[in-house]
């Protein structure tokens, strides 16, 4: 099952206390300080320390999605210029969540399937304290910083940024596709283009003159075209 209306108005940390009341597990502040937080695909481990003696070892374990899954997820967020922009600069836009839902997939726990809540306390309750202060902390690292979301279904901030930047690099060669290619020829490899064709050698004169109408000018009794024929023919001989 997937949200049917995100709310990119409120703040990841109440959108994952939202959704985890609407399965059906007790939220709320825990008992414990919570230490060495960490997220990774599929699980959030921490420490809940109850006093100076003791502390407790969570477990938070979550259904990641697979590389088909988050090709389609990929591929969304190319087609939406804005989000695709957005990643691009390093953020993860505010209704990520929404996007997945379009998609047909989860970014935020969709089912109590999907979650495995382990702690070695004592506590037989679900979740015990020392989970709901994991939980409670883990939604304050997700204002901190949006792509723990997605890191723990799968992919952390780098693998969406190299990604969109993939993506961008495709689309980029695939427009540049139908264009003409450049010449590789450098501008100043003009001059080394080679010898000219050999000229025509012998071609008369006389029809390249004869184009020109006869001037009524004479040359020591001869038209001026006629004088001129045979210096045409010279050059053209040279």
């Amino acid at each position: 099952m997937t949200p049917r209306h995100p709310d990119p108005g409120r703040p990841w940390s109440a959108r994952f206390a939202a959704r985890l009341t609407a399965l059906g597990l007790t939220v709320g502040p825990g008992a414990g300080a919570v230490s060495r937080l960490t997220v990774e695909p599929g699980l959030v481990t921490a420490l809940v320390r109850q006093d100076a003696r003791t502390a407790w070892a969570v477990r938070v374990g979550l259904a990641v999605l697979g590389d088909e899954e988050w090709d389609q997820i990929e591929r969304a967020m190319a087609a939406d210029s804005a989000v695709h922009e957005q990643l691009l600069d390093g953020e993860l836009p505010q209704d990520t969540d929404a996007l997945f839902a379009r998609a047909g997939l989860p970014l935020l726990p969709a089912a109590e399937r999907e979650l495995v809540l382990e702690c070695d306390c004592p506590d037989w309750a679900q979740p015990c304290a020392p989970v709901r202060a994991v939980l409670t902390e883990l939604g304050a690292v997700f204002d901190s910083d949006p792509f723990q979301v997605t890191a723990w279904r799968g992919r952390d901030r780098r693998a969406l940024l190299d990604a969109a930047r993939a993506r961008t690099r495709d689309g980029a060669a695939v427009n540049a596709g139908g264009a003409p290619a450049a010449s590789a020829r450098p501008p100043g490899g003009f001059w080394d283009a080679g010898e000219l064709p050999a000229r025509p050698r012998g071609v008369p004169a006389a029809p390249a003159v004869a184009e020109l109408a006869r001037p009524a000018v004479s040359v020591r009794g001869r038209n001026l075209a006629d004088t001129l024929a045979p210096a045409y023919e010279a050059f053209l001989s040279w």
